[in-house]
């Protein structure tokens, strides 16, 4: 396993954040008044022994951008295919700090783009702002996905938006959850050993939130026009499912399409695009909700 040099910290009143720019500008931990958002690098890593893809070869814990795609497949337009989680997580980034932003920056190796994510911070609130810029001569069609691991004995309470469809992709199959209460039950009913991927389609609402067991809320917004679905990731200690390795975590990710593979929303027209020597521009907001901040 690559070793990476000593992780950068930056920080911006009760905001904390350490990450790792040759690491895929990984955030190895975000925090608010001590409480850390993210799942954090654990104290021992060891590869599995089976395959479970690229992805797993590493420690898996912390924050990182899936683009173009999350599942590995054939990019739409040329004779490439997507590494695991996507090709820029496994790239070296330019970072950039001020006094209340960070940004990063990086090229990819296969595609004429440039991938940038900047994070504004204030003080109960982070506002991501992602830019991608086509520096081709022909439109480039992508997914990104915002990859936020938590872990999931944290998590005491969720509040999702209306949905059309839900698709468990573990078990594909789908679900017959009509609301989202029934699939909030569903999740924090879960028995250790278990693991959900779920597909919460065509979305009302691009807002979601979800209670750690400090009582803290954060509360996501975004654009339900951009990112239709939401893609839950439950793993309540049963992945990888090899003895030592199961991990304890979850994340909530606006996707922009019906699933995690931009071959399929390509051909349904549901991923996104930006057009030749053009830009496109997109804002998820994080916001602290706890009385005890105000």
């Amino acid at each position: 396993m690559k070793e990476y040099k000593v992780k950068e910290k930056f920080i911006s009143g009760s905001w904390l954040v350490e990450y790792t720019p040759e690491d895929g500008a990984r955030l190895n931990r975000l925090s608010f008044n001590d409480l850390d958002l993210l799942s954090i690098e654990p104290k021992l890593f060891q590869t599995p022994a089976k395959n479970f893809g690229k992805y797993e070869m590493r420690p898996v814990y912390g924050y990182d951008d899936c683009f173009p795609s999350v599942d590995s497949s054939k990019y739409p337009l040329k004779e490439w295919i997507i590494p695991d989680h996507g090709e820029v997580c496994w790239l070296e980034w330019e970072s950039f700090s001020e006094k209340n932003s960070l940004a990063f920056q990086v090229r990819s190796k296969a595609l004429p783009v440039l991938f940038k994510r900047e994070m504004n911070f204030r003080r109960t609130e982070l506002k991501w702002n992602f830019k991608v810029k086509n520096i081709g001569d022909v439109p480039l069609p992508f997914q990104h996905v915002m990859h936020p691991l938590m872990k999931l004995d944290e998590i005491t309470d969720i509040e999702l938006p209306a949905f059309s469809s839900i698709y468990n992709e573990t078990k594909h199959e789908k679900m017959d959850f009509q609301n989202p209460l029934e699939v909030k039950e569903y999740l924090l009913d879960q028995k250790p050993g278990s693991t959900n991927m779920l597909f919460l389609q065509r979305i009302t609402e691009g807002k979601m939130k979800w209670k750690y067991k400090n009582g803290f809320i954060l509360e996501v917004i975004f654009s339900e026009k951009f990112f239709p679905t939401i893609g839950i990731w439950w793993n309540n200690s049963g992945y990888p499912n090899e003895k030592g390795l199961q991990r304890n975590e979850c994340a909530f990710e606006p996707i922009p399409g019906i699933n995690s593979f931009l071959n399929d929303n390509y051909k349904n027209g549901t991923c996104l695009s930006v057009l030749p020597r053009e830009e496109l521009e997109w804002q998820v907001k994080w916001s602290i909700k706890n009385p005890q901040v105000y």
